[in-house]
């Protein structure tokens, strides 16, 4: 990002304009904006996480960047960037790079076990997926890292909400603002009853220590994301193997999103913030350089000629999901009080809370959070 920016700054000196950036660590970053939007000392530019868009736009933070691209340029976008940064039929922010989740396995170990793994760019169902575990395991061997051991909230919720979409389920109702009878629905206490009985019968580990096993051999598959890719393909080899997450009903959703920029809406320097988004977002001059620093997925159609592995898997898997089937988590302002007690929620099922219980104490607590702001609550 500094080379992208010495390059931007060389670019533009006989223009004036000049882009100066800070970094902090991504558990303080949203907090850091909270706090200078409360102070009205927001930055010009500033990039924030996928899933707290909604939250700044809707507190009139965010200036729309609908103006300033067109049709032609939003196009060579991938829709799930398109879909993350749009609130209310406004885009509110762009990023460079997206994410996907995968299932990666050890085709040796599968195959010494005598499991056979779906075709190539398809997924198990949730039941075929739970017989390959159970296979593993009786093998000798760990079948599968969820990565229990991750302190972050944002994980469980972005891992493991594709299992919740799939089934034809949802965490919230954003147009109703209702989480309260729609997190707790039927529909999601089965699909996480399924998901407690991996940790029940020991297929998972609740409480890891080794946060890469699948690298060191220990697993024979990693319910990981694209930023795994690199060091399973140097670990593995050609043993690794990349498909879809299994399956828990007739749908296939892909966990999508990223960090993203946005302008906010009360610079008083609107063209010069424009000309940065146009250049750290542009195929050569932004995505290219980032997507090869952090291995992510490009999020314009056109940068991935300057990526020929996105030809073969695994990468080629990690885009299919973005552009085909990648979904953003809920886009609410409410969206930190959900994550943090989904997260908690998920923690406490994998250890063995009642499925139901416990999803209905997270959605009532977040429903009052709700209420309150809204001033329907008591």
């Amino acid at each position: 990002m500094r080379e992208i920016v010495r390059a931007f700054n060389a670019e533009h000196e006989a223009q004036g304009i000049r882009v100066e950036i800070d970094f902090f660590p991504d558990y303080q970053y949203t907090e850091r904006l909270s706090i200078a939007a409360a102070a009205n000392d927001l930055p010009d530019v500033f990039d924030l996480d996928g899933p707290t868009v909604a939250q700044f736009a809707d507190a009139g933070l965010l200036a729309p960047l609908d103006p300033y691209f067109t049709e032609t340029e939003l196009a060579d976008f991938l829709p799930s960037i398109i879909d993350q940064g749009t609130i209310d039929d406004t885009l509110y922010a762009l990023g460079a790079f997206d994410s996907a989740m995968v299932l990666y396995y050890d085709k040796d170990l599968l195959d010494a076990a005598g499991v056979r793994p779906p075709a190539r760019g398809s997924s198990w169902t949730w039941e075929e997926f739970v017989d390959a575990c159970r296979t593993l395991k009786a093998a000798g061997m760990d079948p599968v890292s969820l990565h229990m051991d991750v302190t972050a909230d944002e994980w469980y919720t972005y891992a493991f909400s594709p299992l919740i979409w799939s089934a034809g389920g949802a965490m919230m109702d954003t147009e109703r603002e209702r989480v309260a009878g729609v997190l707790d629905a039927p529909v999601n206490v089965s699909v996480l009853k399924g998901w407690q009985q991996l940790f029940e019968e020991g297929l998972a580990a609740r409480s890891p220590i080794d946060p890469d096993p699948f690298g060191s051999g220990d697993t024979a598959m990693d319910w990981n994301g694209h930023w795994m890719a690199r060091s399973h393909v140097e670990a593995k080899g050609d043993r690794l193997g990349v498909m879809p997450l299994p399956l828990t009903g007739p749908e296939q959703a892909a966990a999508c999103g990223t960090w993203c920029w946005a302008i906010s809406a009360h610079t008083t320097k609107s063209d010069a913030a424009v000309t940065w988004l146009k250049w750290v977002l542009d195929s050569r001059k932004g995505v290219e350089p980032i997507v090869r620093a952090s291995g992510a997925v490009p999020a314009r159609i056109s940068a991935f000629e300057a990526f020929p592995e996105y030809q073969d898997y695994p990468w080629r898997l990690f885009k299919e999901l973005s552009r085909d089937y990648g979904r953003p988590r809920p886009k609410t302002p409410y969206y930190p009080n959900l994550t943090q007690h989904v997260a908690a929620a998920l923690r406490d099922i994998a250890h063995g809370a009642d499925v139901e219980t416990r999803l209905t104490r997270a959605a009532e607590a977040v429903q009052r959070i709700i209420d309150r702001r809204r001033g329907t609550g008591s």
